[in-house]
């Protein structure tokens, strides 16, 4: 039987395969409609990971409002990404999801367990390579 942990590992790492599948699609070419459907999942996984700021946020009321705020600006500032080339929106997302994880770690990784610190690390160090190899892919091509 799983334990938490595992699960979170086990869902955290399979959310990376989509980003992986944008550097695929970048390098063997893609329908626009699936492309549109990675920048689409790029920007749902950047709000979803903006719930991590909110949990600190209210767990610590006596500390500061800045993690509600970063993440609502988060994701405006990803909006954009629906309306431009995969190019630019890979690039904006790969900076969104780096703002994102220095958030992170001002203010909420010492109160985040060791194993999630870590995989968490891996994860978005992982989703911002694959990001940025896609934009080089593009380049080249």
């Amino acid at each position: 039987m799983r334990n938490r942990q595992q699960t979170a590992r086990i869902l955290g790492w399979a959310g990376v395969l989509p980003f992986a599948a944008w550097t695929l699609v970048a390098w063997t070419g893609a329908p626009e409609w699936l492309v549109e459907l990675l920048i689409g999942y790029g920007v749902l996984i950047l709000a979803f990971m903006g719930g991590t700021l909110w949990v600190a946020a209210l767990d610590k009321p006596q500390e500061s409002e800045a993690p509600l705020v970063a993440s609502i600006v988060l994701v405006l500032a990803a909006l954009p990404a629906f309306l431009l080339p995969a190019i630019s929106a890979a690039l904006l997302l790969a900076v969104l999801f780096a703002l994102h994880w220095t958030a992170e770690s001002l203010w909420v990784r010492q109160a985040q367990p060791g194993w999630y610190r870590r995989m968490r690390m891996g994860i978005t160090a992982s989703v911002i390579t694959l990001l940025i190899l896609a934009v080089l892919i593009e380049l080249g091509a």
